[in-house]
C-alpha cells in the first residue's frame, strides 16, 4: 500500500471516530426549550410553595425556561375564556394547572389522556391515587385531569355534648328532630351554621332524599319534590331553634327592621366558634375551617341522617333511650326512608336511597352523605367521603408530540407530585393530597394537631372512589342563590314556594320574587 493510501486510511479512522464522538455527545445534550405553562397557583398561600417547586425543577432541567402565567382562582375566568383561543397559535401553552373541565368538548383534542400517555410512560403519575384521577375524569370519560390536591367538606358532631344530654349520635331522621327538640330547651343550638350558610346542608338533604339527580333538577331550572321536602324540613327546623341568628345587615337593602324576626344587630359569633364554645352541636365544616377547630373536642363524623316520617310508635319504643321525648309529627308524611318521591317512577334508579344505618359513625368514617342507588351517584362510596379533586395538571397534544419536549414537560408534572411537593401545596388550608399514600413522617407534619385532617387524609388514602360534591367552582353562583333563598325563607320575606321559585331561577332576585301575590 502506498504512503499516500495509508495516510489518506489514517484520516478516514480519525474523521469516523471523531463522529461518532461528536453524535454520541449530541445525544446527552438536551436542546433548549421554553416550556410555556398556564396555572391558578396565584393565591397567596399557594403562590410561594408554586414557585420553589418551578426553581427546584429548573435547577435539574437548565434545557427548560419557564413562560409562567399564573392567576388566582377569583380570575381563573379570564384564563377560561383565553385557553381555547390560544391552543391553536404559535404560543400555546404546554402544560396547565386548571379547574377539572368536566364538560369542555375541546378535551380530547387539545389533551392527552393519562392513560395515552401511560401507554408510552407506564410509570407516570404512579403516585396519585387512580380515585382521585377518575373523580376528575371528564364527561366523555377522558382522565385529562391529573389532580394534586382536593377540597373536602362533611359534618362533625360534638359527641360528647350528645353524651351528656343522653342523646344518640343521629342516625336517623328522629334522631335529629329528637336533638333539635331537646336543645332548643337550653342555651345550645343543634347546627353552628346559620342559614345564610345553609348550601351544604341543602345538597346533603336532597342528595340523600333523590340523589344527584334530584339537585341536577334544580340547576336545570325545574326543582322536583325533594326540594320541596327539603325545605319543609328546614322549615320546621327553623321553627324549633335549631339554626343560630343571622346578621340584620344581609336583609337591610330589603326590608325594614321591623320586619325581620329572629335577627341580631350585634356581632354574631362564627359557626367555628359556636361548635368550639360548645353551643353548638354539629357543624358543617370544609377545609378551610379545620385548623380552627378545638382539639380537644370529642369531634366524630357523621354521615347526615335522610329525611323520614317520625312515628308515634318511634316515639314510644326508642323512649327508654333518650332523656327527652318529642312529639310525634309530620315531618314528610308522605316520605319514609328508602322510599321514592311519588314524581319518580319505581325501578328508575333516579330516586331510591340507601338506609344510613349502615354508615358507621366515627373519626375514621369521615364526610358525610347519604348515596343514593342514581346512576349518576356512581362515585359513592360506603364511607361516604365528599371530597372534590376538581383541579389539576393537563398536558397539551401539541407538547406532548413533540419530541424535544416531552419527557420535560412530563418531569415538570412529576415534579408537582413529589410527597414532599404535593403536601407543601396542601398544608395551608388543610387539602387532601391526590397520592395513594404518604410516609409516616409526611402524615405526621401534614395533619399536626388536628385529628379530624387526620382522619380526612387516612380516608382518602383507603377509598376507591369518593362522592364528589355539586358544590365546584362553577356551580358557587347557584348554591348561594339557595343559601339565600333559605335565609329569607326563615325571615318569613318569602314563603316556601316562593323560595323554591328563587331556587330554580338564578336570573331572579329576592325582590323579584317578593313582590310577587302571596
Amino acid at each position: 500500500m502506498s504512503r499516500k493510501m495509508l495516510k489518506f486510511s489514517a484520516l478516514t479512522i480519525v474523521l469516523s471516530i471523531l463522529l461518532t464522538v461528536f453524535s454520541s455527545c449530541g445525544k446527552n445534550e438536551k436542546k433548549h426549550f421554553v416550556m410555556r405553562t398556564y396555572s391558578t397557583f396565584g393565591e397567596e398561600s399557594d403562590l410561594a410553595a408554586y414557585s420553589e417547586i418551578i426553581t427546584e425543577y429548573t435547577k435539574d432541567h437548565k434545557n427548560v425556561t419557564i413562560n409562567d402565567t399564573t392567576t388566582t382562582q377569583s380570575n381563573s375566568y379570564k384564563m377560561a375564556l383565553s385557553i381555547a383561543s390560544t391552543y391553536r397559535g404559535a404560543n400555546s401553552p404546554d402544560v396547565v394547572y386548571f379547574s377539572s373541565m368536566k364538560d369542555m368538548s375541546e378535551l380530547s383534542d387539545f389533551f392527552m389522556t393519562v392513560d395515552e400517555i401511560r401507554a408510552d410512560y407506564p410509570k407516570f403519575a404512579a403516585g396519585i391515587s387512580e380515585a382521585a384521577i377518575d373523580s376528575a375524569a371528564a364527561d366523555d370519560g377522558g382522565r385529562y385531569c391529573i389532580p394534586v390536591r382536593g377540597d373536602w367538606q362533611g359534618i362533625v358532631v360534638n359527641a360528647a355534648l350528645f353524651r351528656s344530654s343522653k342523646l344518640r349520635i343521629p342516625e336517623t331522621w328522629e334522631d335529629i328532630v329528637r336533638a333539635a327538640s331537646h336543645f332548643q330547651k337550653g342555651d345550645v343550638y343543634l347546627f353552628a351554621n346559620s342559614l345564610d350558610d345553609s348550601s351544604a346542608l341543602m345538597e346533603y338533604l336532597v342528595r340523600g332524599l333523590g340523589g344527584v339527580k334530584s339537585v341536577n333538577s334544580a340547576m336545570e331550572g325545574n326543582p322536583d319534590n325533594c326540594w320541596t321536602q327539603v325545605l319543609e324540613a328546614v322549615e320546621q327546623l327553623d321553627e324549633m331553634r335549631a339554626f343560630p341568628s343571622m346578621p340584620q345587615e344581609a336583609f337591610d337593602y330589603l326590608v325594614s327592621k321591623s320586619d325581620l324576626k329572629n335577627t341580631s344587630q350585634d356581632q354574631l359569633p362564627s359557626a367555628v366558634d359556636l361548635y368550639n364554645s360548645g353551643k353548638a352541636a354539629i357543624l358543617l365544616i370544609d377545609n378551610t375551617m379545620c385548623g380552627s377547630i378545638n382539639t380537644d373536642i370529642d369531634s366524630q363524623y357523621i354521615a347526615m341522617p335522610q329525611l323520614g316520617t317520625v312515628t308515634s310508635e318511634q316515639t314510644t319504643t326508642a323512649a327508654s333511650d333518650y332523656s327527652t321525648s318529642v312529639e310525634p309529627g309530620p315531618l314528610y308524611p308522605k316520605f319514609t326512608a328508602n322510599t321514592l318521591p311519588p314524581t319518580q317512577a319505581p325501578n328508575s334508579g333516579s330516586g331510591q336511597t340507601t338506609s344510613v344505618s349502615s354508615y358507621q359513625t366515627g373519626a375514621t368514617n369521615a364526610l358525610p352523605v347519604s348515596p343514593s342507588d342514581d346512576e349518576e351517584d356512581k362515585s359513592a362510596t360506603e364511607n361516604g367521603l365528599y371530597v372534590n379533586f376538581s383541579e389539576g395538571f393537563y398536558i397539551t397534544k401539541k407538547a406532548y408530540y413533540d419530541s424535544d419536549k416531552r419527557e420535560d414537560i412530563l418531569d415538570f408534572v412529576e415534579a408537582f407530585i413529589k410527597e414532599q411537593n404535593c403536601i407543601k401545596l396542601c398544608g395551608g388550608e388543610h387539602r387532601v393530597p391526590a397520592l395513594a399514600s404518604i410516609s409516616a413522617d409526611s402524615e405526621d407534619k401534614l395533619t399536626d394537631k388536628s385529628n379530624i385532617y387526620n382522619a380526612v387524609i387516612k380516608s382518602v388514602q383507603s377509598a376507591d372512589t369518593f362522592i364528589v360534591t355539586t358544590q365546584i367552582h362553577e356551580n358557587q353562583f347557584f348554591w348561594n342563590h339557595c343559601s339565600m333563598a333559605v335565609a329569607y325563607m326563615s325571615k318569613g320575606i318569602l314563603t316556601k314556594d316562593q323560595a323554591l321559585r328563587l331556587i330554580s331561577d338564578t336570573q331572579i332576585t329576592v325582590a323579584d320574587v317578593s313582590k310577587e301575590r302571596r
